[in-house]
């Protein structure tokens, strides 16, 4: 039977590009032969309707946003037969619900809830697994930035107990991962002089104004928040390494190790050991496989 000709900006024309692309790399028959007639399988279901792809991101002028943009940004740009909008959101469990729900198709999701999510644990506790979703590719790792004033006395981690500790929003990816850190260091809450649950925007008054000795938070680096604390604080970061880091990664295996590098905010002379989430972009099975691999292909 004739194949019939395909329009130009259609899924199906996408299809026989990416066969084409495939089939020029190959030499032999092996990896790329077999992705060749998995692609030719996935053509067949196809429809011959171009495709606009949602992604669910976060608040304005977060990190999440701006990523968002990038992935539509190079999907578009690689394949035209594929259009992109970015939605801003509450943020991770907006996402998934949304991708479960059919609203969005893609949506970016910080590991833990990401794990959460799937295992119908924590967050999810009460509202359930959510086994329709899928990870496409992490993008970035958000890691823990653990400061102090250069002039506190405090070089690590064993320095902490007895102290003033802002340990971040409650509910907050910073709260939960100092929560975590805390017990995986042996330490209850009550060793500490005081405890504070600071919102990031409180984090700036508490730490120069010495209310607190030491403050955290959990983002993507560099951060404009803490590029100010940096630069009119003079505060410094405490690295997180050692056993205590691999006790807690291997109770809560959607923490990885990363470090704050060095070129991330002015006066650091080393790269900072630290741990982190990532963030990850997710999707739902109803995803069509040529578009999952001509996006991933398009930002890779």
């Amino acid at each position: 039977m004739a194949v019939q000709p395909t329009k130009p900006g259609s899924v199906l024309s996408l299809s026989w590009r990416l066969v084409v692309e495939s089939r020029a790399r190959t030499v032999s028959v092996g990896i790329s032969t077999v992705w060749v007639f998995v692609i030719l399988a996935a053509l067949l279901v196809s429809h011959a309707s171009a495709k606009t792809l949602t992604i669910g991101t976060g608040s304005r002028g977060g990190v999440y946003v701006a990523l968002g943009y990038g992935i539509c940004d190079a999907v578009e740009k690689s394949f035209r037969e594929i259009s992109c909008n970015v939605v801003r959101t509450k943020g991770s469990i907006d996402n998934l619900i949304g991708i479960a729900k059919g609203e969005f198709d893609l949506g970016v999701v910080q590991s833990d809830i990401q794990y959460h999510a799937v295992t119908g644990t924590g967050t999810f506790k009460n509202i359930g697994a959510l086994p329709t979703v899928r990870s496409l590719f992490s993008a970035h790792p958000e890691s823990l930035a653990v400061m102090t004033k250069k002039d506190s006395g405090i070089e690590g981690l064993a320095d902490l107990p007895g102290q003033r500790v802002d340990i971040g929003k409650v509910m907050s990816g910073t709260n939960a991962t100092m929560r975590l850190l805390f017990e995986a260091m042996g330490v209850p809450l009550t060793a500490f002089r005081d405890i504070a649950t600071l919102d990031v925007k409180d984090q700036y008054d508490a730490i120069c104004g010495r209310d607190v000795t030491i403050t955290a938070y959990l983002a993507g680096h560099p951060n404009a928040n803490i590029k100010k604390l940096v630069q009119l604080c003079d505060v410094t970061f405490v690295g997180v390494a050692g056993s205590v880091v691999d006790q807690l990664i291997a109770s809560n295996p959607y923490y990885v190790k990363t470090h704050i590098p060095k070129t991330a905010y002015d006066g650091m002379d080393r790269d900072v050991p630290t741990i982190g989430l990532l963030a990850t972009v997710m999707t739902s099975d109803k995803l069509d496989f040529v578009i999952a691999y001509a996006l991933t292909k398009a930002v890779f």
